[in-house]
């Protein structure tokens, strides 16, 4: 996950940094507090919590027994990333192609759940979502419009095509940071819409927007205290690796 740390901002580390706050685990937690205070005026305080949060990421990644044998008796402890990102897919009950990298698995994952959860929603559901977070009438029309003459087919191209990749990178990240305040709370979630806000100020602003989910994730449930942690994680990043396009 290193190198998809390595585009982060002080925001994302901020919020990474929270979601992997515990009491009842072995990540080093303290640590990795101090150097987020340096890391903004020291650049190998940040690579040093760059490592961290990915060994950290890792440890969730796995359960603590088995993290605790492999640490016992191999060099590395957790998970790989690869792993962890199909764990996150089996969970949320997506498909992706495997290969590619690390940051390519991230977006193809981030793409197939906002893909499930347009191709949930009804035309009328969606055009409501569309008025709800403030994207254009002639653009809202012309979605649906496509959408009716072709079928829900490969919705993400056609918002690309048609609003333009800012507004539909918007969207994707709206969508799955509704996804992630299911999983840890609106209120903790706050933050998160802040941000969202400040880079798509198109987005209707009166109060926290969130998407109103469609009946795909009303039976999402998380068992296990790691999952709470790593699918909030795995899908943060993928926003993250989408912001400077798709590999």
């Amino acid at each position: 996950m290193e190198a998809i740390l390595n585009k982060c901002e002080k925001e994302d580390f901020n919020y990474l940094s929270g979601v992997l706050d515990s009491y009842l685990s072995f990540t080093n937690d303290k640590r990795r507090k101090e150097l987020l205070l340096k890391s903004d005026d020291c650049v190998e305080s940040k690579s040093e919590l760059i490592k961290l949060m990915d060994e950290q990421i890792k440890y969730y990644g796995s359960s603590d027994i088995a993290y605790l044998k492999r640490a016992l008796f191999n060099s590395a402890s957790g998970v790989e990333a690869s792993e962890i990102i199909e764990d996150v897919c089996n969970k949320l009950k997506v498909k992706i192609k495997k290969g590619g990298s690390v940051e390519s698995s991230l977006e193809k994952l981030v793409n197939a759940v906002v893909e499930k959860e347009l191709l949930d929603k009804t035309p009328e559901e969606l055009s409501k979502s569309f008025d709800e977070i403030g994207v254009g009438h002639a653009d809202k029309e012309q979605i649906l419009e496509h959408l009716k003459s072709n079928g829900k087919i490969a919705i993400l191209p056609i918002l690309v095509e048609i609003a333009g990749p800012k507004i539909t990178l918007g969207i994707i990240e709206l969508i799955i940071i509704s996804l992630i305040a299911q999983i840890i709370g609106r209120e903790a979630a706050k933050h998160l819409v802040k941000e969202l806000m400040k880079r798509n100020p198109w987005i209707n602003a009166l109060g926290p927007v969130l998407w109103a989910l469609s009946g795909a994730w009303l039976a999402f449930d998380l068992q296990g205290p790691a999952y709470r942690k790593t699918v909030p994680i795995v899908l943060y990043l993928g926003i993250v690796a989408l912001r400077d396009g798709e590999e």
